[in-house]
């Protein structure tokens, strides 16, 4: 009841922030990609310079990713007296999945919203998060973990040393999403082509003995349409915001870990903004990890659909079938520590670190 209580709340303060950016411009409608920042018309005082930020982001504006930036956005404009105008090119129309934070980097955008895992050698740490089984239980109490990780520790310095961070967060939980056959035990996946990010997703993919497959999630549709994947490990809000309830008949409903995303700008664009600014925006950006809540109103909703077509289509697996899934989620873990103590970190510690910030968050 109590997260209940929260979600609706959180919801409401997000509904309000998107409310209070109405009458702006709207950002979908907007094709300027330059971040060069303009002086008001007719006016010499600094206080009154104005700053266009361009923001690129892979999901639809129909989607919990496009709610949450438009709300931040508003946010932002609020907060600086309209000083910042954010302007979001949504669904790749400005870079993909795999491009957004190389545009960041070559100041071809100033802000990208995108997804690590679309980067494997980029966010290794970062990654930690992403493991199967960890009590992470919605997207709000993943992402206070892992910006209480970012903020608290050291470890993700290096990782974000070559843009300004503005945020990161979490989605909500991923199921595994299988187009037409119930499968009851783990040795039923073994023989399947599961789509799943590198990374985690894919580590437990391969302990489960299934062959991953990497699809963007702008492709995944017709990829289990074309039957080119016979499962994909994929967050609750996706299955919603790309339709794959459409083409998926069962959902295997065992936490495969959450998806981590960041939320990162220009080194230059950030510097030119004037320290007042550079303020507002870093305050504003870290108060948006309440619209993380977002996503758990997206799985709501599509899990309420989902039922109401087949009340058996969500499941889970038997307490013995249960634990040998643990179990592959432990190996996966393991491996994980092993591939990053290999890679000269200290894995154990890397993920000891992360764990706690899960447990601090819940209590």
């Amino acid at each position: 009841m109590k997260k209940k209580i929260l979600s609706i709340t959180l919801c409401m303060a997000f509904a309000g922030v998107l409310l209070a950016g109405c009458g702006t411009e709207s950002s979908s409608d907007t094709s300027s990609a330059s971040a060069a920042a303009s002086a008001s018309e007719g006016s010499a005082d600094a206080e009154e310079e104005t700053y266009e930020l361009v923001v690129t982001s892979h999901d639809p504006r129909t989607s919990a990713t496009g709610e949450f930036l438009e709300a931040w956005a508003a946010a932002v404009r609020e907060a600086s007296d309209r000083r910042i105008n954010i302007i979001i090119q949504h669904n790749s129309t400005l870079a993909s999945a795999n491009e957004s934070y190389d545009f960041v980097l070559e100041g071809k955008t100033d802000i990208a919203w995108g997804l690590q895992s679309a980067y494997a050698d980029e966010f290794p740490i970062t990654e930690v998060f992403s493991l199967p089984m960890l009590d992470i239980d919605d997207a709000v109490e993943g992402s206070e973990a892992l910006w209480k990780f970012y903020n608290e520790t050291d470890y993700l310095d290096e990782e974000y040393s070559k843009v300004h961070v503005l945020l990161l967060h979490t989605n909500c939980q991923s199921p595994i999403a299988l187009v037409d056959q119930k499968v009851t035990t783990v040795e039923e996946l073994s023989s399947m082509n599961i789509r799943a990010n590198d990374g985690p997703a894919a580590l437990m993919a391969e302990n489960l003995g299934a062959t991953p497959v990497s699809v963007t999630i702008n492709d995944l549709y017709s990829s289990l349409m074309n039957r080119e994947c016979d499962a994909a490990i994929t967050d609750w809000h996706a299955i919603r915001s790309f339709a794959l309830n459409g083409v998926c008949d069962y959902y295997l409903d065992e936490n495969m870990g959450v998806s981590t995303y960041f939320m990162v700008m220009n080194l230059d664009s950030y510097n030119s903004l004037p320290e007042d600014l550079q303020e507002i925006l870093d305050e504003t950006s870290a108060e948006a990890i309440q619209y993380a809540s977002i996503w758990n109103v997206y799985e709501e909703e599509v899990r309420n659909l989902i039922t109401l077509v087949d009340p058996r289509a969500i499941y889970t697996f038997s307490d013995e079938e249960e634990a040998k899934l643990q179990a592959a989620a432990e190996e996966t873990a393991a491996d994980w520590i092993e591939e990053m103590t290999e890679l000269g970190y200290d894995g154990q510690a890397i993920y000891d670190a992360a764990v706690e910030c899960i447990e601090a968050v819940k209590q």
